[in-house]
């Protein structure tokens, strides 16, 4: 891929989605997902994060997370109303953050750009969410060996593949992560309090609670990845990436909450929330 120029942290954060409100409720069921982490330094993550919010440091590393997620799930309700279910192949991008509302901060990620298989979610997400949402062409495999995922975007800076071989999934820890266990990992990325968004247009925020079960990830072993929108990033604003790990998890029911625009709080003193770990 030709590398893009580098483009401010408007231009980038715009070329790769809009952000609104989502007025209500979605509920889903994940098959599976996958999210490949790496470790970056605080200070060159900054660069492609709004200053509204802080990046959130692996303990006392001086770094913090950005990730690709690679799943597929079935969206089950839209607010309190069953509908037939819905399936979709994604590749999402975050960055782990904590952001301020009402005096407050919440652990959360951030959503740089998420691509969808289904044509009614692409839309829905595109227009009612904080998570940049596109329509885009997948193909998958999952035959209990094997899970691929592969996205070929209208946007090319998008496109992302990848292959992780079932067998090797464990509790084990690998070399390559930081973390001390799968449960350090697992508080990290995934006891977060919900997402959250940026409109540049408006300078409002976003976030969303999410609501989910107790977490039993595990590390995959065997990979291939290849994402040209972190392959950007990476070279673009210098971000000095160290691979970490690949989670796993699978059967997971979420509720993603409503969320509204709001005007980011004076500056003024926050306090971080205990997060709290429940589903309906």
């Amino acid at each position: 891929m030709n590398i893009d120029p580098v483009m401010d942290i408007r231009s980038l954060h715009e070329r790769l989605g809009k952000v609104y409100h989502q007025p209500v409720n979605v509920s889903s069921f994940t098959n599976k997902r996958l999210t490949i982490n790496f470790r970056s330094p605080i200070e060159r993550l900054r660069q492609i994060v709004p200053s509204h919010f802080e990046i959130e440091e692996i303990r006392d590393t001086g770094m913090g997370l950005i990730s690709m997620c690679v799943c597929d799930f079935w969206v089950t309700k839209l607010g309190p109303v069953p509908v037939p279910k819905i399936h979709t192949n994604e590749m999402l991008c975050r960055i782990s953050v904590k952001v301020p509302k009402r005096g407050q901060l919440h652990r959360a990620y951030y959503t740089l750009r998420s691509d969808s298989s289904s044509r009614i979610l692409g839309f829905l997400g595109g227009h009612f969410s904080h998570f940049r949402k596109a329509i885009s062409q997948f193909t998958r495999r999952d035959d209990g060996d094997i899970y691929e995922l592969g996205c070929n975007a209208k946007d090319a800076l998008c496109n992302g593949h990848f292959r992780g071989e079932m067998k090797t999934v464990s509790k084990e820890r690998p070399d390559s992560t930081t973390f001390s266990s799968i449960e350090e990992a697992t508080q990290f990325a995934f006891e977060l309090d919900g997402s959250c968004g940026y409109n540049f247009q408006s300078d409002k925020l976003s976030f969303q609670k999410i609501e989910y079960p107790k977490w039993d990830l595990y590390f995959c072993h065997a990979y291939e990845y290849d994402f040209s929108l972190l392959n950007y990033l990476f070279k673009a604003y210098d971000l000095k990436p160290e691979f970490d790990c690949v989670l796993f998890m699978q059967k997971i029911p979420q509720v993603w909450g409503s969320s509204w625009m709001y005007t980011p709080d004076a500056p003024q003193m926050t306090q971080q929330i205990e997060t709290k770990v429940g589903i309906a």
